[in-house]
């Protein structure tokens, strides 16, 4: 009895204590709570937040977002900054987000993950680190946190909890990567810190019309908006190569998609400034052009020819063919999977005389295309 009475009694003492208080909402930073499988929620004080943990998404906000409300994730960041400049928390500041692959680390850390993909110059935009160093000017006010390479790190300084000498966690995530350019966006944060709005830029380029991880086919019109200095011209790359070198305005290219394979590719556009300045700007996004149907490009037998002895029928075709097959009258005769398309006809076997012959291409998707000739067969020599 005694100790149910104890029991009630210390539930009740702690009903009555009251949580850590929430830190109030940044202006112009929206909410969309993260699953609360996601995080730990710690009630911790401010005065535990001693470091701010830079990630990239390798991925769309959108996405990260997504990921972040699925129970399954068993991760989550505090918050998550687009290329557009639009930021959303999803872990409130006193609770623990599970996003740098370290205990410790997350006790005392705020995450915050950017759309991007490491590695690619230009993915990260003016607007992002803008919008990402106007919240962490915030944050490092808020929590005395000093603006510094020890306190605002990188996911890939991050030690590994169990491998001395190891970094990025315990699962070793090198993000943001070498393009993230620490030494602008630190410039950012303290100009925010004394109220100033950052100097823009002394030449830009952005790539408007195409979104990341854009699923695109056909032609594309793909143009570019420059700030700052007059631009002189602009390198257009695919995956790295140099598609074409535009001059003079408009500064676009209308892409082919259809001569590209299906799957992602990296866009890329380098912006020379007449004064030498250089700018990149570049977008992920995956082809998905349906499979063209195939196109008889030619064959070895013509129309109205005459035909002894055995004859070799070859067939050469465009697009993602599946098989060849070859008729003789109609019927069947021999079907090909792999080039050279080609039959060796036995005419010794054929009635003297016209015959059809048909070779039908027929595409991975089901499509086909064909050919029909006549031939005749000679009379065998006496």
């Amino acid at each position: 009895m005694r100790r149910a009475v104890l029991a009630a009694a210390l539930a009740l003492a702690l009903a009555l204590v009251p949580p850590a208080a929430a830190a109030p909402r940044l202006v112009g930073v929206g909410f969309v709570a993260a699953n609360a499988r996601n995080y730990h929620q710690a009630h911790r004080r401010p005065s535990a937040i001693r470091l701010i943990v830079i990630h990239d998404i390798e991925g769309t906000f959108a996405g990260a977002i997504s990921w972040f409300r699925n129970p399954r994730a068993r991760a989550s960041a505090n918050y998550v900054v687009s290329r557009d400049g639009e930021a959303v928390q999803m872990v409130p500041d006193h609770d623990v987000a599970w996003h740098a692959g370290n205990g410790w680390v997350n006790d005392h850390s705020l995450g915050i993950e950017h759309e991007g993909y490491m590695g690619i110059a230009g993915i990260y935009t003016d607007a992002e680190y803008r919008a990402s160093a106007q919240l962490v000017a915030a944050l490092v006010s808020r929590y005395r946190i000093p603006v510094d390479r020890r306190h605002l790190i990188g996911h890939d300084q991050v030690p590994d909890p169990f491998h001395r000498g190891r970094f990025g966690g315990w699962a070793h995530h090198t993000d943001p990567g070498k393009t993230w350019n620490w030494t602008r966006y630190l410039g950012y944060v303290r100009d925010y810190l004394r109220g100033s709005e950052p100097p823009p830029p002394a030449f830009d380029v952005t790539i408007p019309g195409i979104e990341l991880a854009a699923r695109l086919r056909g032609t594309v019109l793909w143009d570019v908006e420059t700030t700052g200095e007059v631009p002189d011209h602009m390198d257009f790359l695919v995956d790295g190569v140099v598609r074409t070198t535009a001059r003079a305005d408009p500064f676009e290219l209308e892409w082919d998609t259809l001569a590209e394979t299906n799957g992602r590719h990296v866009l890329t556009v380098h912006a020379v400034s007449a004064t030498g300045r250089t700018a990149d700007a570049s977008a992920v996004v995956f082809v998905v052009n349906p499979p063209l149907p195939p196109t008889i490009t030619g064959e070895t037998v013509t129309d109205g020819q005459t035909a002894s002895g055995t004859l070799h029928w070859e067939v050469t075709a465009t697009g993602r063919i599946d098989r060849v097959e070859f008729l003789v009258d109609g019927l069947f005769r021999d079907v090909e999977f792999t080039p050279p398309y080609a039959f060796d006809w036995d005419t010794t076997e054929e009635t003297p005389g016209p015959h059809t012959l048909t070779a039908r291409v027929v595409g991975v998707n089901g499509k086909a295309a064909s050919v029909t000739v006549t031939v005749t067969v000679a009379q065998p020599e006496p």
